[in-house]
């Protein structure tokens, strides 16, 4: 089950798909206020409860969570609300358990203190061309983008998007603190991340690998903020070894 990132749809792990459905049945949804999804609050808590109407409805069990970015934040937020008993493992991909920074927290949105994060939710409502632009540039380790999404295509993806949706979704994302969720997580947790990540830190990654009951991290090099797009195959490979047989050290 593949949780997008913020102001992405679920087409968007459509090449991890092609890599993947040999093997595994694979699902994207469009996560609330993001695509075609209705009915669910544009929020981390709305989309946690189409996450468990989603799996209930179809009786899926034996799921392997895949969360990038806020798919992640979602994930946990799935597990700290309605448990696991219908999950293998999870996977998160280049993101924080706390976005935001704080005494004794610098994992959170890399080089942004609170003030400066919270603040971002009023540019996104007062310019959202600017701010999709900005977005596209941090989201991958070099200006070319990802092999299957350029830069121009990552912007005009984000501009599609409803302005005051992302700017909800955006401030339920930096509300969120689920360091307590990772400590006490009943599931194998593997933690992957851009080793040139501009949105979190890299060492976040061990942060969850080390606190995770069974954690395990995997950098990828010449990554960004979307290793899933930008270093597609080893990234896949992981994601297919772990949802086969979950370990705790790559």
């Amino acid at each position: 089950m593949f949780l997008h990132g913020w102001t992405m749809t679920g087409d968007i792990f459509a090449d991890a798909f092609d890599r993947l459905s040999d093997r595994f049945t694979c699902l994207a949804p469009d996560l609330p206020g993001h695509g075609r999804s209705a009915g669910f609050a544009p929020s981390i808590g709305g989309a946690a409860a189409m996450l468990d109407d989603l799996l209930c409805g179809h009786d899926l069990e034996e799921v392997t969570l895949v969360g990038w970015s806020l798919g992640a934040l979602i994930g946990w937020e799935y597990i700290s609300c309605y448990g696991t008993a219908r999950l293998r493992a999870m996977i998160s991909i280049d993101m924080s358990p706390r976005p935001l920074n704080g005494p004794g927290w610098t994992l959170g949105l890399s080089g942004q203190t609170e003030e400066q994060a919270r603040a971002k939710s009023q540019r996104f409502r007062a310019d959202w061309p600017g701010s999709a632009r900005a977005i596209a540039r941090t989201m991958f380790a070099g200006p070319e983008g990802a092999p299957g999404l350029s830069v121009a295509q990552a912007e005009a993806r984000i501009l599609s998007q409803p302005a005051p949706v992302m700017a909800d979704m955006w401030d339920s994302l930096v509300a969120s603190d689920h360091r307590a969720t990772i400590g006490t997580l009943a599931v194998p947790l593997l933690a992957i991340h851009g080793a040139q990540s501009r949105v979190y830190p890299p060492p976040v990654a061990d942060w969850l690998a080390r606190t995770a009951p069974r954690g395990a991290a995997l950098i990828l090099p010449n990554a960004g903020h979307a290793p899933i797009l930008e270093q597609p195959r080893d990234c896949c490979q992981a994601i297919a070894g772990f949802a086969t047989e979950p370990w705790t050290t790559p």
